[in-house]
This record gives C-alpha cells, sequence and structure tokens, in this order.
C-alpha cells in the first residue's frame, strides 16, 4: 500500500475504535496485510473500478438524505470490505413474504452465487434473543440448518468459510442477516472482527427500520389518499344526484309560481324571478363543485376529455390562459393511474393560478415506449427557494408538491420540477406498467 493509500485509509479509519488498527500487520478479519497487490479470485474474473474510501459518517449521510435502501446496505458492505478485503459481505433481508430471504446487497457478490439466496428461509435465531453477546449471535454457515442448500451452492464456488449474524431490532425482531463469506479456509472471528460487525448490523438496523418507517408512511399515504378519493367520489355523487336534484326542482316550481299567480305585482314578481335565478346559480355551482370534487367524465370518457373539461373551467375565467396537447391514441390507464395525473394536473393549474403571477400555462401529455410523461408549464415568476427545499426534504403527507410527488411515486414513478424566473415546469413520469389491460 503506498504511503497516499495508508494516509487516506488512516483518515477514514479514525471514527473507528483503536482496537480496529492492528500493530502486528492484520486486518480487521485477522487476515495478514501485505503492502504488495494481493491476489483475489473475485477481483481477477471480474475487475472492480476503484472507489472512494467508506465511512459510518457517509453511511448516516445517505441515510439522512433518503438514499435508497439497497444503496446504503451497498456501502454498508463496502465499508466492511475497506477494512477486511478478503471478506465478501452481504445482506439478506426478509421477502414481502415474511418466510424468505432475499439478496438485497453485496456488491462483490459473483452472480453464480445468486442462485444460493433462492427459496432461503428467514431463521429463527430463537437461541440469539437469549444471547449475551454478539460472539454468540455469530453462527457458521456450514454447521446451520437454515443456511445448508446456500452453503451447498457456495462450497462448490470456491467458499471456505462463511459466518451469518441476524440484524436485529431494538426489540429482538429479526430485520435481515448479515453474512461474510471467506475464500481462504479462516478461524472463527476474534474481538476485532466482532467490533467491526457490530458497528456494520448496529448501521444496518437503523438503515432498515428507517426503511420501514418510510415505507409505512408511505402506505400509510396511499389509503388516506384512496380513503380521500372515496369520500370525494361519494359527496360529488351526493351533491349531484340528491342535492343537485332538489334544486333542479325548486327551480321548476318557482317558475310555476311565477307562471301560476296571474295577477301578482311588480315587486312579487321580481322577487320570485330573483329566487329562480339564484336557484339556477346555486345549482351551477353546486354541478361545478361536484365534478371538481370527482369529474365524471374521467371514469366514463377517460382523462383527456376530463382534462380538456377543466381546463375550459380555467379559460372561461380571466387572468390566465391554459392549452392542452394531449394525443388523440393516448391509452387508457388504470382508474388509480388516470386519478391521480388527473390531480397533478388539477393541483399543478391551482398553483399556477394561486401564486405563479403566470398568464399563460400549457398541459401536455406524451405517451413514449413504456411510459406516460405529463408536463403542467407555466411563464410565471418561479418557485422560491424556501419552498422547494422545505417540499424535497420533508417526508410528511401533505398537498402540494409533496402530494404530487407522492402519488406519482404511489404509481411507482417520479415527480421532478424545474423553475426559474421564466417559469415553472412541472413533469410526472408514470410507467407503462399503468396501462389498462384488454381485460379492464
Amino acid at each position: 500500500m503506498s504511503q497516499s493509500e495508508q494516509s487516506s485509509y488512516s483518515d477514514h479509519c479514525t471514527i473507528l475504535p483503536s482496537c480496529l488498527s492492528d500493530p502486528e500487520g492484520t486486518s480487521a478479519f485477522g487476515g495478514p496485510v501485505n503492502s504488495s497487490k494481493r491476489e483475489n479470485p473475485l477481483q481477477a474474473a471480474s475487475p472492480q473500478p476503484s472507489k472512494p474510501l467508506t465511512s459510518q459518517t457517509h453511511v448516516l449521510k445517505m441515510l439522512s438524505r433518503g438514499a435508497p435502501i439497497n444503496e446504503v446496505l451497498d456501502e454498508l458492505c463496502n465499508f466492511i470490505d475497506i477494512r477486511s478485503p478478503e471478506v465478501i459481505p452481504t445482506v439478506l433481508l426478509p421477502h414481502r413474504d415474511g418466510m424468505h430471504l432475499r439478496l438485497a446487497a453485496g456488491p462483490k457478490v459473483p452472480k453464480l452465487w445468486n442462485k444460493a439466496f433462492d427459496g432461503l428461509k428467514v431463521p429463527s435465531h430463537g437461541s440469539f434473543e437469549a444471547a449475551g453477546s454478539l460472539g454468540e449471535h455469530l453462527v457458521p454457515l456450514k454447521g446451520d440448518p437454515s443456511f445448508a442448500a446456500c452453503w451447498a451452492v457456495l462450497s462448490r464456488q470456491g467458499v471456505r468459510a462463511a459466518w451469518s449474524v441476524p440484524i436485529l431490532s431494538g426489540t429482538n425482531d429479526i430485520l435481515g442477516t448479515l453474512m461474510l463469506f471467506y475464500l481462504r479456509a479462516r478461524r472463527r472471528p476474534g474481538e476485532r472482527d466482532l467490533t467491526l460487525i457490530e458497528q456494520a448490523i448496529h448501521i444496518a438496523a437503523i438503515a432498515i427500520e428507517c426503511h420501514r418507517s418510510e415505507e409505512e408512511l408511505r402506505e400509510f399515504s396511499r389509503r388516506l389518499y384512496r380513503s380521500q378519493d372515496d369520500e370525494r367520489r361519494r359527496i360529488a355523487r351526493e351533491l349531484h344526484d340528491s342535492t343537485g336534484q332538489k334544486l333542479a326542482v325548486l327551480g321548476i316550481k318557482l317558475s310555476e309560481a311565477e307562471s301560476a299567480i296571474p295577477a301578482v305585482t311588480c315587486k312579487s314578481d321580481g322577487i320570485l324571478s330573483e329566487c329562480t335565478s339564484l336557484t339556477r346559480s346555486i345549482a351551477d355551482e353546486i354541478r361545478t363543485l361536484s365534478y371538481l370534487l370527482h369529474p365524471p367524465l374521467l371514469d366514463e370518457c377517460g382523462l383527456s376529455t376530463a382534462i380538456h373539461w377543466y381546463v375550459d373551467g380555467i379559460n372561461q375565467r380571466n387572468g390566465l390562459h391554459v392549452d392542452v396537447e394531449i394525443p388523440a391514441n393516448l391509452r387508457r390507464l388504470s382508474e388509480d393511474a388516470e386519478l391521480a395525473i388527473f390531480r397533478i394536473v388539477q393541483a399543478s393549474l391551482t398553483n399556477v393560478h394561486l401564486h405563479s403571477k403566470a398568464r399563460a400555462a400549457m398541459v401536455r401529455i406524451e405517451q413514449v415506449p413504456n411510459a406516460v410523461v405529463v408536463e403542467v408549464s407555466d411563464d410565471g415568476q418561479g418557485i422560491p427557494d424556501g419552498v422547494m427545499t422545505h417540499s424535497s426534504r420533508t417526508k410528511s403527507v401533505g398537498v402540494g408538491i409533496t402530494g404530487m410527488r407522492e402519488r406519482a411515486e404511489e404509481l411507482g414513478g417520479r415527480l421532478e420540477i424545474e423553475t426559474s424566473s421564466d417559469g415553472t415546469t412541472v413533469k410526472a413520469t408514470i410507467p407503462g406498467r399503468n396501462f389498462r389491460t384488454v381485460a379492464q
């Protein structure tokens, strides 16, 4: 190792306990450290590009910035790899069924190994809950029935030793498993090894629990939007079918009363005419409110018709003109996707009307291979930096920008916003898996 490399390595190891710096020239996992080039079967078969050294702080910063869980766990594997190059670290997480494990991270894992992890069951680790130290948690794969199939495959691929340690929550729930594979026979990990493993599984537990909390929040958000949409649909139907119909009958009766009284005074005639006009106005407003809560055209005629209807209503008011570009052959999307896109367009144009001071806006929907791209742009004053910063950092359920982003992400898509003093463009990309099938 060159002097510059040694210096860089030392700089990134300063956050570790001093016991990880071995004065006798051994790595954290007990292997000899040699300044000459080390032979590594994995590196020979699949050369890996050099990457910056990883520290605990860097991993935690990734977590605080909301990096995807797989990227965080990959970086955690790099954290172990840098301090012990002879080990191949991997992280396995429970599948959605809660019964099996899946490979979640392992940058050094060869693709040939993937089948070794197929069908692995989540071990009970019942003894671990009563164990008092990390050393008692560490289990060799060779003797663990839970990983017998995995060991049978990997031993034929040249693995000589492997250890598994559960990643536990504060209440001893199993969050996942850290596995360490060696291509050379070796002894059981010692104190230095356990210290590094303990740091790794502690960070992994934080990352996994944060990820689960965000997943629960997204699920809560999804249910909240579904509940809101269902309630809007119910209220819209009640307003249209009940209140609207009663107002229509009231208008008819007022007209009949006006015609049935032959000798009304001018004052009485004016009152009846005013009541009739007011009734019609209220009926129109309730009809508009009903359509805004849930446009029936969205269900009956599709997204394009509903957006054209909504934009026509905006263009009848003074101050803002909106153009629409939607291809005539736009494929129908699922009910949830069409409603989400309509709400994104609705929220975007509401923001344009209330905040941008724009005179013109454009709604453009484009069907590209395997996706639908929705853009709402305006020529207004742009979004203030403080609003964008808050919306990009907040994880809370909300409305406006955060709400639009959550609706897009719920469909597996993404929301991007470009803003300047010349205007703002809101762009939502919805993946093609949301297109309707023939059965739908």
